[in-house]
């Protein structure tokens, strides 16, 4: 009877040591720190005015461990940050965010499992808020210095890790700074209009860390001579604007006015008699009367009526010539 009961005890005990291992062949299981590689890896950080950095992870994640795995889990040192885009070989996957007290883990979903000694590319994107400090006014008044921190703390083996930062538009390292760029580093570009720096690293442990610290300023408006100079062209540009349209407005009227200057002027010219005058000034001081109806929005016989009243107050007089008759003026 103890025979018996010694028999079933070891095969209970062998059932659930061997359990475990068999059901355990068939699930994808998280990347262990030792489990994962990327080689290489890429972090690329953008940073704008606003004090906002775009982040950008391109990776080729290769799995060195015995089981599968599905997901990877990416840690980084911000709370807070929005994922914006997770891709694998190309394609979408679903992201999980954790925050911790000092830090943000950020799972990522393959949509299928990795076998050992297998890699796929990772794309990741997220937008951040707190790796800029905020922009304070420098010892000179006319710069805001700011700093840029980023932590690397890597969950899994990084290999052949390359970290670009590109600072704001217009910024440069701040010239308040005796080290304004920690670790130095002789990689650098421009684009015309940002400035980029460039760090390698061979190899990262996991449980090691690097940190890229950037000290940069820019130009502060509020107070910089450019804003006032600014202003002033504005200014200036305004009043331009305001004086071309005043003399397309007001232009023909003065020089009308000014052509006027030293001539005979007649009392109680009403405005239609003196347009017609001024179109036969213009004519050199006599004209043909059927030239006057093409001048004027108005019929013939308003025109003939106007010449009449000129006539008759001796301003203007008409001679036949021909089969037309000239209208002279007679204030010249």
């Amino acid at each position: 009877m103890q025979r018996t009961h010694y028999v079933l005890f070891l095969l209970v005990l062998i059932g659930i040591v061997t359990i475990p291992a068999i059901s355990g062949q068939s699930v994808s299981t998280i990347a262990q720190t030792s489990d994962v590689l990327l080689d290489p890896i890429s972090i690329k950080a953008v940073m704008d005015n606003d004090g906002f950095t775009i982040i950008s992870i391109d990776a080729r994640m290769t799995n060195l461990g015995e089981s599968p795995i599905s997901t990877l889990t990416f840690r980084l040192d911000s709370l807070e940050s929005i994922v914006t885009l997770a891709r694998v070989n190309g394609s979408y996957v679903s992201t999980t965010v954790i925050e911790y007290d000092r830090y943000t883990e950020i799972l990522i979903s393959l949509g299928f499992s990795l076998n050992t000694n297998e890699s796929t590319w990772i794309e990741l994107g997220m937008l951040s808020s707190d790796f800029q400090s905020e922009a304070i006014t420098g010892n000179d008044p006319t710069k805001l210095v700011s700093d840029f921190i980023f932590y690397v703390r890597p969950s899994v083996w990084f290999a052949n890790f390359t970290f670009t930062a590109v600072l704001p538009e217009e910024a440069l390292l701040s010239q308040e700074s005796i080290v304004p760029l920690f670790p130095d580093t002789s990689l650098n570009y421009t684009d015309g209009f940002s400035l980029a720096f460039i760090w390698f690293t061979s190899s990262l442990q996991p449980g090691q860390e690097r940190v890229f610290i950037i000290k940069y300023q820019t130009v502060n408006y509020a107070t910089s001579p450019i804003r006032s100079f600014i202003i002033e062209l504005l200014l200036v540009g305004a009043i331009g604007v305001i004086f071309g349209i005043g003399i397309a407005v007001f232009g023909p009227k003065i020089i009308y006015r000014l052509r006027r200057v030293g001539r005979v002027r007649f009392i109680g010219v009403t405005t239609e008699e003196e347009e017609v005058l001024e179109v036969i000034r213009q004519k050199g001081g006599s004209c043909p009367q059927k030239d006057l109806y093409t001048e004027f929005d108005m019929s013939q016989a308003k025109v003939s009526l106007i010449l009449n009243n000129l006539e008759e107050r001796g301003i203007v007089r008409r001679f036949r010539e021909g089969r037309e008759n000239v209208v002279h003026i007679m204030e010249e």
